[in-house]
């Protein structure tokens, strides 16, 4: 398995393009999977850098409805002419950040192609293919991460606190191994990875993506006491983590000093083989 980053907060070196948003290409024996895109068309800029054809991508998952995850959708669907989106039906819902100056900045996606018959929406757990499976409804609470407390969905024209009903997570399996991938794990990444084992009796080994740690508390030593706590629960499970994007570099580096070498930051322009 060939999995490289297209988008991130940050890059290997000023070759790519970076910005606030998440994007892997995922390349497997049997297909070309894009996980998420980015804010915008970005991540092209880099596919063909890396020498990405996103023309043969057969299969595109977006982990949930937010702009920075697929806000490139519509760069997506005019690069490549094949591949469906699959997302949750909840997705399509309105979003919002209360932003700490008072105002209420919309963070969803982009509604123009939402009528796209290429754009396949699911309610729930569902199966792709023979070692493709999608996941949603994780309900944990253990070490959810205080950034959420801003973020709301709209209902009835009213704000209401995210529950991420419509956050999915994807599970690939390929010959003995399975690799998680979670685009934001807004739903905590210790209860997605929980969720993800009851697929995988034999295990998960490895566990990329997001954890949303970014700005979590406004102290630092706050920060640093919830991100040990956390680190302390990842350890208990015997796999690799490579993480990026809205765990932010500072919460990253504070989960390494107790996880060591059992966590790694994927940057914009970097290619893990598996």
């Amino acid at each position: 398995m060939r999995i490289v980053t297209l988008m991130e907060n940050t890059a290997v070196s000023q070759e790519f393009v970076c910005s606030h948003g998440l994007s892997f290409y995922i390349e497997t024996r049997g297909h070309k999977i894009l996980f998420d895109m980015g804010q915008d068309g970005g991540f092209l800029e880099n596919a063909k850098k890396l020498g990405v054809d996103i023309g043969s991508v057969d299969l595109a998952i977006l982990s949930h409805g937010h702009y920075d995850h697929g806000g490139g959708i519509a760069a997506f669907l005019k690069a490549n002419s094949q591949a469906e989106i699959h997302i949750q039906k909840k997705a399509l819902g309105e979003f919002y950040a209360h932003d700490p100056d008072g105002v209420n900045r919309y963070i969803g996606l982009p509604p123009q192609w939402r009528e796209n018959p290429r754009v396949v929406t699911h309610t729930g757990d569902y199966q792709l293919d023979a070692g493709i499976r999608i996941f949603a409804g994780v309900t944990g609470r253990e070490c959810y991460s205080p950034a959420n407390d801003s973020l709301f969905a709209s209902m009835n024209g009213h704000h209401i606190p995210d529950l991420f009903m419509h956050e999915q997570n994807l599970l690939l399996k390929e010959g003995d191994k399975m690799v998680l991938f979670a685009g934001c794990a807004h739903n905590g990444i210790v209860n997605i990875l929980k969720k993800a084992e009851t697929f995988a009796p034999s295990g998960i080994q490895y566990v990329i993506g997001g954890m949303h740690l970014m700005k979590a508390y406004p102290r630092q030593e706050e920060q640093k006491m919830f991100c040990t706590g956390m680190a302390e629960k990842l350890k208990n499970h015997p796999c690799k983590y490579y993480t990026c994007h809205c765990t932010s570099v500072e919460a990253y580096e504070m989960l390494r000093e107790e996880m060591g070498s059992q966590i790694h930051y994927l940057s914009a322009g970097s290619i893990l083989e598996i």
